[in-house]
C-alpha cells in the first residue's frame, strides 16, 4: 500500500509541471532566460524548464513524504553509487563533510541516508522553524541541523561544526551556497563565480574527509553518488582550498551540464543566483532562487 501511495505522490510533480506552463508564465520565462544565459540551449529550453517545475512539484510534497520513508522506500526508490568512499572515511575515524550542491532534491537525499543508518547533520543558513506535527510534516530540527543564520552566533556554530567533525560524524554542506566572507573565484558553467571557503577551513581544522556528494531525482527515483575524497589528507594545507573547490565544481558542472533541469530550479541564494542577478538587470534573488 505504501509503495502505491509513493507512486501516486511522485505522479503529482509531473501534473504540477504541466499546469505551470500555463499558470506561471512569468517564472517560466525567467527560467528559460536562465537556461539560455548559462547553457545557450534555446531549442531545449522548454523541456529543461518543464523539468525544473517537476522538481519544484516534488519540493511541495517532500516534507509529507520524508516521515514515511523507510527501508522499503530505500530498496524501491533509491540507487546508491560509491558508498564505500563514505564508509572507509568513517571506518578510519574521520569526520566527513559531504560537499553537495543544489541539484536534485537534497532533503529527500540526505534523509534517505539517515534511513540507511548514517547520522547526517545538515548545515543550513536559514532561520529554524518549530516542527509542527512531525509525524506528518518534516522540518529540520535543532538536533540534526546546524543553523548558521545568525552571524552573532558564529562562534557557537563554528564550535559545533568542529565538535561534530572531530567526533567522526557527517555534515552535509552545500558547496555552491553563495554566503560567506572568504571566497575563491572559480570557473563554473563558463563564468567566474565566487565560492565561499569557510566550511573547508573548518574541515581542515578537524582533519575531516571532504567527499563530493551528488544526488539526482528522476521520475520518482533518487540516485545518490559518492566520489573519492578530494581533501588529499590536507597535505597542501590552506593552499589546497582552491584545488578542493575546483575538483568539486568540475564534478558538479559535469552533472549540471548532463542534467540541467536538476539544477536550474535552485533554491536560496547560490553562487549561480548571485551571478545571474549581477548580470541580469531587474532580477532579484529570493528564497526560491
Amino acid at each position: 500500500m505504501k509503495w502505491f501511495l509513493f507512486k501516486l505522490a511522485f505522479l503529482y510533480p509531473r501534473v504540477y509541471a504541466f499546469f505551470c506552463y500555463y499558470r506561471k508564465k512569468e517564472q517560466w520565462r525567467e527560467f528559460e532566460d536562465k537556461v539560455i544565459f548559462f547553457f545557450k540551449k534555446e531549442r531545449d529550453a522548454k523541456r529543461i524548464v518543464q523539468g525544473v517545475f517537476e522538481l519544484r512539484g516534488v519540493r511541495k510534497i517532500m516534507r509529507y513524504l520524508i516521515p514515511h520513508m523507510d527501508d522499503l522506500f530505500i530498496k524501491q526508490f533509491v540507487k546508491v553509487e560509491g558508498l564505500h568512499f563514505l564508509d572507509q572515511a568513517l571506518k578510519d575515524g574521520r569526520g566527513v563533510v559531504l560537499i553537495a550542491g543544489h541539484i536534485g532534491i537534497p532533503h529527500l537525499s540526505f534523509n534517505a541516508l539517515r534511513i540507511m543508518g548514517y547520522a547526517v547533520i545538515l548545515l543550513k543558513g536559514v532561520t529554524p522553524k518549530v516542527p509542527k506535527r512531525p509525524k506528518i510534516r518534516y522540518y529540520d530540527t535543532q538536533e540534526n541541523t546546524i543553523f548558521v543564520h545568525d552571524p552573532s552566533l558564529s562562534e557557537v556554530y563554528k564550535n559545533r561544526i568542529l565538535e561534530t567533525l572531530q567526533s567522526g560524524k557527517i555534515i552535509y554542506y552545500d558547496g555552491d551556497a553563495g554566503e560567506g566572507r572568504t571566497k575563491e573565484r572559480i570557473s563554473f558553467l563558463g563564468k567566474a563565480m565566487d565560492f565561499p571557503t569557510g566550511m573547508i577551513y573548518l574541515a581542515h581544522q578537524a582533519k575531516a574527509a571532504v567527499i563530493p556528494f551528488i544526488h539526482l531525482y528522476q521520475k520518482g527515483k533518487i540516485t545518490l553518488i559518492f566520489k573519492e575524497p578530494i581533501d588529499n589528507n590536507w597535505k597542501e594545507g590552506k593552499k589546497g582550498y582552491k584545488l578542493i573547490f575546483k575538483k568539486f565544481v568540475q564534478l558538479l558542472e559535469f552533472y549540471v551540464l548532463k542534467y540541467p533541469e536538476q539544477y536550474m530550479g535552485i533554491y536560496g541564494p547560490t553562487v549561480l543566483a548571485y551571478y545571474y542577478r549581477s548580470h541580469r538587470n531587474g532580477y532579484k534573488v529570493s528564497g526560491e532562487g
